[in-house]
């Protein structure tokens, strides 16, 4: 379990760490690959090769989307005891192309609640999104 968790640790630092759906899928990837190696079987080959298509294709695709939005935080406000601390993100595209689906989530420490999130259909090319919770 220890080689899990420092796999784990370099992909996030270095790159992005897979859900546990793309880690099964690459782990059955795997595992078939082996078998269409061990009995030469034409079909396990097939099965391989069309999971690792798709295993690089959602590695790849989401970082070419997601390049070319920048995302800022502004200042925070000062607060007192009591009232309620507004948080506002402007999400930018700044390629001419629209970018559908994407979902913001800002990780917030845990003692001050539930990690707020939100789903965004589409932001056209050259426009700003306004997030504030």
């Amino acid at each position: 379990m220890k080689i899990y968790y420092k796999i784990s640790d370099w992909l996030e630092t270095h790159w992005v760490t897979p859900s546990y759906a793309g880690g099964l899928l690459g782990m059955l990837s795997i595992f078939f690959f082996g078998a269409a190696t061990n009995t030469m079987a034409g079909w396990l080959y097939v099965i391989s090769g069309m999971s690792f298509a798709l295993l690089g294709m959602g590695a790849v695709l989401p970082g070419r989307s997601l390049r070319q939005i920048r995302v800022r935080r502004h200042p925070i406000q000062p607060v007192t005891v009591n009232d309620y601390l507004t948080i506002a993100l402007t999400i930018e595209n700044s390629t001419n192309q629209p970018i559908a689906l994407v979902q913001l989530k800002d990780e917030i420490p845990f003692m001050l609640g539930k990690s707020p999130q939100q789903a965004i259909e589409v932001i056209p090319g050259k426009e700003v999104y306004h997030w504030t919770y």
